[in-house]
């Protein structure tokens, strides 16, 4: 019974060595990968609130976190009209969008419970 186990565990053990893999060759994965675990997940969290996100909250890297970073990215500028420029060139920039998320900085901007209505959007 116990090799059953073991063997049972395979697929997730080569799973979890892809998805770091996957982090490595994607700029975004790595930096993804560089925040704590805590700051990972609250940024899926606000990546799903938001609607960017539906998969688990598992502070993985992979390709749900990264379309939901990216259009996250994207509906903050188009829907701050520009106020807001999320920056995903540079590493510096990656890191603060990120953590910025993981903050609930945006909150406002991806809920529409902020000041976005009051300048006649």
């Amino acid at each position: 019974m116990q090799r059953r186990h073991f063997l049972a565990m395979i697929p997730f053990g080569l799973g979890l060595g892809a998805t770091a893999a996957m982090a490595q060759d994607d700029p975004l994965g790595a930096i993804f990968m560089q925040l704590s675990p805590r700051t990972r997940r609250a940024l899926q969290e606000e990546l799903s609130f938001g609607g960017f996100y539906d998969s688990a909250i598992d502070a993985a890297w992979g390709p749900g976190t990264r379309r939901g970073l990216i259009s996250a990215a994207q509906y903050l500028e188009q829907n701050s009209r520009g106020r807001i420029q999320p920056d995903l060139s540079s590493a510096r920039g990656v890191q603060t969008f990120m953590t910025g998320l993981a903050a609930r900085e945006y909150s406002a901007w991806l809920y529409g419970e902020g000041s976005e209505g009051s300048d006649g959007f």
